[in-house]
């Protein structure tokens, strides 16, 4: 009788172990959202490296494939909202709002105001009521919105870089731009000398998550906090 259960038992198990690694095997990928202006083309490579850096760790921790979904931001929450998108990071709710869940707080982030040679050297936003500011179509700046009220005059580009070609051409004398890209732009020469930097905000952002998608915030949470035990996060922000 003990030699049949055991039979019974190895056959069980024999049965079980396959159909285990097939589960695994078909998890459902993970649908990483990017900006259309983020995607990579002959000369924008650079601007994806870290999104698709970070997509690929995140989905690699969770044991997924991955999917990479081009979208204009305006279309970006919604993607999430309808379950049509799993995951966008590098975000605040302030930025977007829409019913998502936010992971935790894990990726360092300045915003930073650009000044032209041309103009003083600001000393706080507040010298700035009134005055052109370049930002970036769709994107909100809460921190600046705040403390200038009326009295923040946007002018919009349709992306960063269009923003910071209109102010590198005297569009404007001033720009809100991330302190990543400006120190992409200062090592290749790209910035005119004398321009100012003033910092607005610094905190750290998240990952926008699904509510109906394939991953459940548990399990974002938790690759994050094993891509940054493993050290891999620190060097993912270094492509920034």
């Amino acid at each position: 009788m003990s030699s049949l259960l055991r039979f019974l038992a190895v056959s069980l198990l024999a049965t079980l172990a396959p159909a285990a690694h097939a589960a695994d095997a078909a998890k459902a990928e993970l649908r990483y959202v990017q900006k259309s202006e983020e995607r990579p083309s002959p000369d924008k490579r650079e601007l994806s490296r870290f999104q698709e850096a970070l997509g690929i760790a995140l989905a690699r921790r969770m044991g997924r494939p991955i999917r990479f979904l081009s979208l204009p931001r305006k279309r970006m929450v919604g993607a999430l909202e309808s379950g049509d998108a799993d995951i966008l990071c590098a975000y605040v709710p302030a930025w977007m709002q829409g019913d998502v869940y936010w992971s935790r707080p894990f990726i360092p982030t300045s915003e930073v105001l650009v000044s032209s040679s041309r103009v003083p050297a600001p000393r706080t936003l507040e010298e700035l009521k009134g005055k052109r500011i370049g930002t970036v179509l769709g994107f909100r700046y809460p921190e600046v919105e705040q403390r200038l009220g009326a009295d923040f005059v946007r002018d919009d580009a349709p992306s960063a870089d269009l923003a910071l070609l209109k102010w590198q051409t005297g569009r404007y004398d001033y720009f809100l731009a991330a302190r990543t890209m400006i120190d992409k732009q200062a090592q290749k020469g790209a910035l005119p000398a004398g321009y100012h930097l003033l910092v607005v905000n610094e905190y750290q952002s998240m990952c926008a998550v699904a509510r109906h998608g394939n991953v459940s915030l548990d399990e974002v949470n938790a690759a994050i906090n094993a891509i940054e035990k493993s050290g891999e996060l620190a060097r993912i922000m270094r492509l920034r």
